[in-house]
């Protein structure tokens, strides 16, 4: 990969935090009954959200189950900021759950914003240099479920709305970045080479980590 790297997708992940944060006096210092409140109110949102979602699409509703899933979701914010945000920003806030539940003093804000903004930029420009072939099929977000290697083929089924099967004839495998069952298909990168192309794909893993796969082949095929 060139330009869609693990490094450009955490610059995409890392470019939207400030959208939905709110300003706050209560942000300025750690307050332990304020965060329990926050949390509090900001569940009670988002069940009562999936619980619409499940009714106009007809299904059934656990509340059990959204207030665990928002629990993770929150859970998983908190360490995402922990790891990306830089020092400077992460010094000057109080509470790390506050904030990651979109409530900000006006200079972590402000730092954040531009922050964000400097790295969308940086992604964009990496889109706009890309240089090679688009893929024929969309496969963002497809699930790979299975894959059969034969001598001249390679072959994963997907989960995907539009492709069932992408099958790679006369193929080399260049990197495979380990087990990739259950990966989802981010991104990729094609390119003419001697005899045929290369595809290069950017996984996310079920464990949440990054793998980047390339493969040669002379002809690929999409079934449907």
């Amino acid at each position: 990969m060139k330009y869609f790297t693990k490094e450009w997708y955490e610059l995409c992940q890392n470019s939207n935090w400030h959208l939905n944060m709110s300003v706050s006096k209560n942000a300025e210092e750690f307050n332990e009954d304020y965060y329990k409140d926050l949390y509090t109110r900001r569940r009670r949102a988002f069940v009562k959200e999936q619980k619409e979602v499940a009714e106009v699409l007809g299904e059934e509703f656990s509340k059990v189950k959204a207030e665990v899933e928002f629990m993770n979701r929150h859970e998983e914010t908190v360490k995402s900021m922990e790891a990306s945000l830089p020092l400077e920003i992460k010094a000057e806030v109080a509470d790390m759950r506050v904030l990651a539940l979109d409530i900000a003093t006006t200079e972590v804000r402000k730092k954040l914003k531009a922050w964000c903004e400097a790295n969308k930029k940086e992604a964009d420009a990496k889109v706009a240099a890309y240089d090679g072939l688009q893929l024929e099929e969309n496969l963002h977000d497809a699930v790979i479920r299975t894959m059969e290697m034969k001598a001249d083929t390679l072959t994963f089924k997907l989960d995907c709305s539009d492709v069932k099967k992408v099958v790679f004839k006369n193929h080399k495998v260049l990197e495979q970045g380990g087990y990739v069952l259950g990966a989802t298909w981010m991104h990729q990168e094609v390119y003419e080479v001697e005899g045929g192309r290369e595809y290069h794909a950017l996984l996310l893993k079920k464990d949440g980590k990054l793998a980047e796969m390339t493969v040669f082949a002379e002809e690929i095929e999409f079934v449907k």
